[in-house]
């Protein structure tokens, strides 16, 4: 797959909960959490046409109508994140969220050598910090600022029902880890906090924004057919959910140890 060019497959359009929908593609997520007053789309895929030929129809095939999209959380500052939210931020003054470092990642990336070189990013807007909540119509997005995969990657945490019932969904935004030994370093780092963080708000539903991270196509699937034994199987469990990230970062130590560094606390 080029970043910011094509994708490599499409899944359905799917209800995950009764206010978290699925609108993205194989290989990328963007979700839509629906509120009284409008939609928070959490990332934008690759570029301005998987915004308009995947992302908008799938709102509609669901009964969610595009114009309502008040908000387009920018997990990271890479490409096939952003790609779209500044069509989506012209068409249907979407307002765009981002952190400060990853605002000067995207409007840097632009015109220089690189895979998101002939990315337009969206007009900077709203600057997150670490801690900053995004409200709407009854909803609150709690976020924090995971370095690691980029220098201000935003995680998220917020409520989605089952059946009326309310669960507690965490987004840790840079799942693909880091790139050298700093990035590793803030990676682990960032994972230890984010366990930290999504225990004490009670977080046991797992999202991911790449969906091989989690096996989330598949998922998806079972949902759609009827298929999960009424189990769904995005509600990991608190457990399961701090266990995952546990692994990633043991994952990164391992890359650690492939570079030769040892001892990592």
């Amino acid at each position: 797959m080029v970043w910011g060019v094509q994708h490599d497959g499409l899944v359905p359009a799917t209800r995950l909960f009764d206010n978290l929908y699925s609108v993205g593609q194989n290989s990328v997520s963007s979700f839509a959490l629906d509120t009284d007053d409008g939609i928070i789309l959490i990332d934008a895929l690759n570029n301005e046409d998987e915004a308009r030929e995947i992302i908008v129809p799938n709102l509609r095939t669901l009964g969610l109508d595009p114009a309502r999209i008040r908000f387009v959380i920018v997990t990271h500052g890479h490409g096939d994140h952003y790609g779209g939210a500044k069509y989506l931020q012209e068409t249907y003054g979407a307002r765009v969220v981002s952190s400060a470092a990853d605002w000067q990642m995207m409007e840097d990336a632009f015109g220089r050598p690189g895979p998101f070189g002939s990315l337009v990013p969206p007009t900077r807007d709203i600057i997150a910090e670490d801690g900053d909540t995004i409200s709407l119509g009854g909803t609150t997005v709690r976020l924090a600022i995971t370095p690691g995969h980029t220098p201000g990657t935003l995680s998220l945490i917020f409520p989605v029902y089952e059946d009326g019932q309310q669960h507690m969904a965490g987004l840790m935004g840079g799942t693909g880890g880091g790139r050298d030994s700093e990035t590793h370093r803030q990676q682990i780092a960032s994972l230890n906090r984010w366990n930290e963080l999504t225990a004490a708000a009670g977080v046991d539903v797992l999202l991911t924004n790449h969906p091989p991270h989690m096996d989330s196509n598949e998922k998806q699937y079972l949902l759609s057919y009827d298929a999960t034994g009424g189990n769904n199987p995005f509600i990991y469990g608190r457990d399961k959910y701090r266990r995952y990230f546990e692994v990633l970062s043991d994952c990164t130590r391992v890359a650690l140890a492939r570079l030769g560094e040892t001892g990592v606390d």
